[in-house]
């Protein structure tokens, strides 16, 4: 049963198509406002450009009109997690450069960092690791879907490379180092089915860390495991996720925070895609739940 303020959401909240397509959201509430911050993805022939956008909400059923954060050919995107660091804000994205006649980013894209003071106004990206990947277990030096968290008072993020999910570490936010060089913390032989995984979304519940990630298969869906430190993890599995009609090709980028003292819920933003609407087509939508592990999502519109 769908009651109070739920029932009046409707799913997708954000869909600009045909114009672009809009996926990887990220989640953020601060002084009863919700920030939604996601990849925007213009087309142009068979060639892709990404953006950073945001848009915001007091009530999660009206949400503001998209303002674009970036315009370069870098293609700022997908947007991973936003801490509070000193007086202000600091967000983990990605840059997803597609160069002419590729279809996706190359080995060029790379982990980076935003800093606000006050969740508007942000400054430039900052690049966390330029050099990319230098782990033993990848030949690869690209990185995406980097997620930030702050643990036992250093800076941990999570990032995608050859579908498997590495795990850098700093003291400063300015240096960092791999903080398992030998083994992806989480890859195939984690995933329930085997397999390749990203979008990685973390959140502290309790003692522990729940993992939300995407496997990288047909019909997408969306994935948990369990951790105490962010190198283990445990548990992983499927949830049993509604269908969602409006995407036939499934949820994405489940991104989880605990609105339980402003909403009563855990609310989930994802993307769901379109793939018959070409490559990257996706709108976003909303579930909730009360413990994690059962979701609701709303009527279609």
């Amino acid at each position: 049963m769908v009651s109070g303020r739920f029932a009046s959401i409707t799913n997708p909240i954000l869909d600009p198509a045909p114009g672009y397509s809009v996926r990887d959201p990220l989640l953020f509430c601060h002084d009863g406002v919700v920030h939604c911050h996601y990849s925007a993805v213009e087309r142009a022939g068979d060639h892709s450009t990404f953006y950073l956008e945001t848009i915001s909400s007091s009530d999660l059923v009206e949400w503001s009109q998209p303002r674009r954060l970036t315009d370069s050919a870098l293609g700022f995107s997908s947007p991973g997690s936003i801490i509070r660091v000193g007086d202000g804000w600091v967000m983990s994205l990605q840059s997803y450069p597609i160069l002419p006649g590729e279809k996706r980013a190359g080995e060029s894209a790379r982990l980076w960092l935003m800093a606000s003071p006050d969740l508007e106004n942000w400054n430039d990206p900052v690049p966390i690791n330029p050099d990319g990947a230098r782990v033993n277990w990848s030949e690869s030096r690209r990185q995406i879907d980097p997620c930030l968290v702050e643990h036992d008072g250093r800076y941990w993020c999570l990032y995608k490379t050859s579908g498997c999910l590495g795990l850098l570490v700093s003291d400063d936010l300015a240096r960092w180092q791999e903080a398992s060089p030998d083994r992806p913390v989480f890859g195939r032989d984690d995933s329930p089915d085997g397999s390749p995984v990203e979008n990685p979304c973390v959140l502290r519940v309790g003692d522990e860390f729940v993992l939300f990630f995407t496997p990288c298969r047909e019909g997408r869906g969306v994935g948990v495991a369990r951790s105490r430190d962010l190198v283990s993890w445990r548990d992983a599995r499927y949830l049993d996720f509604p269908d969602i009609p409006w995407a036939q090709s499934g949820p994405s980028a489940a991104m989880v925070i605990d609105l339980r003292a402003t909403f009563g819920k855990w609310v989930m933003a994802f993307h769901g895609e379109r793939k018959s609407q070409g490559t990257f087509a996706a709108a976003l939508g909303l579930a909730w739940s009360d413990d994690l592990e059962h979701w609701v999502t709303p009527h279609s519109r």
